[in-house]
């Protein structure tokens, strides 16, 4: 969704870093030959801007704005999005393309804008999509092609119209899709608070930006739910905004029939017969979505179509996805990285539809930057980027692994001796704003949710030599508690030689989800030590410091940003600070319960 509040998902769980390491200037991935990045544009002839509105197939209408290169009548190629935040949010991009020839359209999704119709967010947009599509083909401008483009909300929509396979569709550019029930609203099983943010700002018709903007309010009606002890179903009262969207949502915790009808399904992937450019970013709020859309993909389209289906993957956060920066959050990169995303997309245009050669950038399937080295690189598939996983199993430090000074130990080798280690949760204690300001509600910290209060830390020894980490890591940890639920958290850092600490991913697990929020939810029985696996990490690709240590933080999620877990048997919507239950949770860790961080790693060739 647009706009996060923090550099990843969220304000409350681990944010990160800073160090900003020396780096070498790279030629622009861009460029080709030892020529500009970008090309001059043409002659300027002007854009005629239009209004209309379009049918769709139940007769509600379609509010659309065109861009159209004032030049003598020709039929051209058409560039397409869906967007719940006003036609003319498109303004920048529309202009850019219309000048180098094409047609650009921009339709307000029904119920927003000047569209007809309810507004139903996530859940109507592929079959009015598709409806558009054919209306473009028969305009005498149109010359029967079109392609889309857009990021976040408006990467979803075009996996929705590809679903539909409309005839003329040619080719989709998503980044940073939202994918329904899975990254947003509820990743894990958890509400975030920001849900209400959002709806208030699609609420009615016009543009909330004003209202959306005003982050006191919405800290302050989180904090307000927060500190009285409030269930999370009460959020929208608290903030004003109307119920009805957030309502229906809350009553789907899980990703559920719900949530699933909203995205392709195995024979629409299958279906799938045009290249497609998929971006997104190590930091991107919405990556888990994008990157499922893709691995979706990859497991059900034919060869021919994964052939022709590319993945970018920058050292962005959900903004950059769109307006890549040198610098993030107290991170450096190369001048590289902020690459011209509007010159990829005409690059990629220009292949799709004019036989230009693929961009010089797209030098195999999937692109990814390495943080730390400084380069982009390129692999057939997701799976040759690394080699192997690398282990390092928990052992807990006598008296307990409570802080960096007493730190647990992450091994290269599982514990002779079994360990546990044990820390207390109480939904009874909130933290205040004092607390949660000093332990960080950005990216340059080690987390506000960690800052205060439980938790478990484990440090490995000094790297040896340097290592390249890309890809998904996990953690599997063996676990007990004697609470019916509970919302943990887990983030990973490099702590550099220095003493520097550069955040590199985080994972959240609600206990009755532990099987998978595909499944069914299931409470958790007293005193029984089972397997839990925070395999929700962000991919990302960073060539970790040689001499770095790797630092593991484990804690119970007590945050306003996340709907809390006041840790009962019942419906967290809507359990309060009087259902709250003080909990143990033991950690396990030794032969019998391998406890273990699992890195994917690049060896090729050494580092």
């Amino acid at each position: 969704m647009p706009h996060r509040p923090t550099l990843r998902r969220h304000a409350g769980l681990a944010a990160a870093v800073l160090l900003a390491g020396a780096y070498t200037a790279l030629p622009n991935p861009l460029a080709a030959s030892g020529r500009p990045a970008i090309a001059p544009a043409p002659a300027d002839t002007g854009i005629v801007i239009t209004d209309t509105t379009i049918a769709a197939r139940d007769g509600v209408p379609l509010h659309a704005r065109i861009w159209r290169p004032d030049a003598p009548a020709a039929r051209r190629p058409t560039i397409l999005t869906l967007t719940p935040y006003t036609a003319d949010d498109a303004e920048e991009y529309a202009s850019y393309l219309a000048r180098y020839g094409y047609v650009y359209v921009n339709v307000d999704v029904r119920g927003r804008g000047g569209s007809g119709g309810v507004f139903w967010p996530l859940a109507q947009d592929g079959p009015d999509g598709a409806d558009v599509v054919a209306w473009i083909v028969r305009q005498p401008w149109s010359d029967g092609r079109v392609g889309m483009r857009g990021g976040s909300y408006r990467g979803m929509t075009q996996w929705q119209t590809l679903a539909q396979h409309p005839t003329g569709l040619a080719t989709i550019v998503p980044t940073a899709g939202v994918y329904p029930g899975w990254d947003y609203p509820n990743p894990n099983g958890i509400f975030m608070s920001y849900v209400a943010r959002w709806l208030g700002f699609v609420q009615g018709r016009a543009s909330q930006e004003k209202l959306f903007a005003d982050n006191r309010y919405w800290q302050s009606r989180y904090w307000l739910m927060y500190e009285k002890g409030r269930p999370f179903s009460d959020l929208a009262t608290l903030t004003g905004i109307k119920s009805r969207v957030f309502d229906l949502w809350i009553r789907h915790p899980g990703f559920d029939a719900y949530w699933r009808a909203m995205s392709p399904d195995s024979a629409a992937y299958r279906a799938i017969d045009v290249p497609i450019l998929t971006i997104t970013g190590d930091f991107d709020g919405d990556q888990d979505g994008a990157m499922r859309y893709y691995r979706e993909a990859m497991r059900y389209e034919t060869p021919a179509a994964r052939a022709e289906h590319y993945l970018v993957i920058g050292p962005w956060n959900h903004p950059g996805t769109r307006h890549p920066q040198k610098e993030l959050g107290g991170l450096r990169f190369a001048d590289t990285a902020a690459i011209d995303m509007n010159h990829l997309h005409l690059q990629w245009f220009d292949h799709v539809f004019r036989g230009a050669p693929l961009p010089p950038f797209l030098a195999d399937r999937v692109v990814y930057y390495v943080m730390g080295e400084h380069v982009w690189k390129s692999a057939p598939s997701l799976e040759a980027v690394a080699d192997t996983t690398r282990a390092w199993y928990l052992q807990p430090a006598p008296g307990g692994s409570s802080d960096v000074f007493h730190s647990g130990t992450l091994a290269v080798a599982v514990p002779s001796a079994a360990g546990r280690d044990t820390f207390r949760s109480d939904p009874h204690v909130r933290l205040t704003p004092r607390e949660m300001m000093q332990g960080g509600m950005g990216y340059t910290s080690p987390g506000a949710a960690f800052a205060f209060g439980p938790k478990l830390i484990y440090q490995s020894a000094p790297l040896a030599q340097a290592l390249e980490v890309s890809g998904w890591m996990h953690l599997d940890v063996w676990l007990s508690m004697d609470v019916p639920d509970m919302d943990l958290g887990a983030a990973v850092y490099e702590v550099t030689p220095n003493g520097g600490s550069i955040y590199l991913g985080d994972s959240e697990i609600r206990a009755r989800y532990r099987r998978g929020m595909d499944r069914p939810p299931e409470l958790v029985r007293s005193g029984a030590i089972q397997r839990y696996r925070f395999d929700r990490f962000h991919w990302f690709s960073r060539r970790l410091e040689k001499g770095s240590r790797l630092r593991l933080v484990i804690g119970p999620l007590n945050t306003p940003e996340w709907e809390k877990n006041y840790q009962g048997a019942g419906d967290p919507a809507t359990e309060t600070l009087e259902d709250a239950r003080a909990g143990t949770l033991h950690l396990y860790a030794g032969a019998d319960h391998p406890s273990a961080l699992v890195l994917p790693v690049k060896e090729a060739g050494g580092m």
